[in-house]
């Protein structure tokens, strides 16, 4: 048995599916009054919980359904369906899921923050994962979508076995801005980020878009929707921060470039990553090229980059609540519930300080050697 875990907010959460039109399907948490009796909602029923079963299927043919994505979806949550809206404006947040993951993906986060006065509306990446509309139709990852994963990856172990050669490295990016076809795909997530965002300024004043305070906007995503959340922080004018949870950046956007917005750049443990990746070896931190000038690389304060020991990359999702998880592909050795609490307290730290104006305090990761490698003759 799973349960989420409890929010440590004061406030109440609310959960509600919206549909901007054709391509733009939306889960939204926020916050919602005290008192509310409607029994908090199931993390996946229906048609949900049989695309999350496909994609068990699909994605992960060694992993027992009963033990691993059925217990997920089993889990109480702490999201009331349509509960009223807490009164007043609230900071907002646009966030994206994972290649081939669905918005639900980081429940645990999103009622974290909602618990806290936060909105967050997370958008279904159509035909790079999947969803199920308002109307009970599905939606899920198409042919095309998955044909890129699979460029990708093969790219990506060729990334990981440079290992600590940076002449290597920024070449890859190079080749791959120039061949790859991920890069389309980024800039793709990244127009419907800012599309959402769009429709929340310009939706019918309703209870809740009418709470979404848009000159308080983040981007955040997972993965290549952490890279798609940076770029729409970078590209939107309203934005004030990003949070990209293990994303590597598919942008050239950001190359050895500052950022407009602070960042906050969680990233997985390189040493759990050696554990899968035959030849990865003790290479640098894989966003270690963005962000910020080459030569200036690392003296931001606003530029926040965390690695959470024992984690792999599907841990910075509600998947790494399960149960033995260690035995699944993509999820390390540290406790699912801790890694979870770390999550949401470095994301809501981050967006206090850089959002709230507000005054946490962290330790950030050394990026230093790209600017002795950017100044060599």
């Amino acid at each position: 048995m799973i349960r989420l875990p409890t929010p440590s907010g004061a406030h109440a959460v609310g959960v509600r599916d919206l549909e901007f039109g054709p391509g733009l399907l939306t889960r939204a948490w926020y916050p919602a009054p005290a008192g509310i009796t409607t029994l908090p909602r199931a993390y996946a029923v229906g048609p949900e919980r049989q695309l999350l079963f496909t994609w068990t299927a699909r994605r992960n043919p060694g992993w027992d359904v009963a033990t691993s994505t059925a217990l997920l979806a089993d889990a109480s949550t702490n999201s009331h369906p349509d509960a009223p809206v807490l009164q007043g404006r609230h900071p907002t947040i646009v966030f994206s899921h994972g290649a081939d993951l669905y918005p639900a993906q980081n429940t645990a986060l999103m009622e974290e923050l909602a618990s806290h006065g936060f909105v967050v509306v997370s958008v279904l990446q159509q035909g790079g994962g999947f969803a199920v509309r308002p109307d009970g139709s599905t939606l899920d990852t198409d042919q095309t979508f998955l044909s890129a994963a699979v460029d990708l990856f093969a790219r990506i172990e060729r990334f990981m076995r440079a290992g600590n050669d940076i002449d290597a490295r920024f070449a890859w990016f190079n080749e791959l801005w120039a061949t790859g076809k991920v890069v389309a795909v980024a800039r793709d997530w990244r127009d419907r980020m800012i599309a959402v965002a769009d429709a929340l300024q310009g939706a019918p004043a309703d209870d809740l878009m009418a709470a979404c305070d848009l000159s308080r906007l983040s981007y955040a995503g997972m993965s290549l929707g952490g890279s798609a959340a940076v770029s729409a922080a970078h590209a939107d004018p309203r934005a004030r921060a990003a949070v990209n949870l293990d994303g590597v950046h598919y942008g050239s956007d950001l190359f050895g470039r500052p950022s407009r917005v602070p960042i906050l750049a969680l990233s997985a443990d390189q040493a759990n990553v050696a554990d899968y990746r035959e030849g990865a070896g003790d290479q640098h931190y894989y966003n270690d090229f963005f962000y910020e000038d080459f030569a200036a690389m690392g003296l931001r304060k606003d530029i926040v980059r965390i690695r959470i020991k024992g984690t792999m990359h599907r841990d910075f999702t509600d998947l790494t609540l399960i149960p033995g998880k260690r035995h699944l592909d993509r999820l390390g050795s540290a406790d699912g519930e801790r890694v979870t609490r770390l999550v949401s307290q470095f994301t809501l730290e981050f967006l206090r300080r850089f959002v709230l104006k507000e005054e946490p305090e962290w330790e950030v990761t050394d990026v230093s050697h790209i600017r002795a490698w950017a100044r060599m003759p």
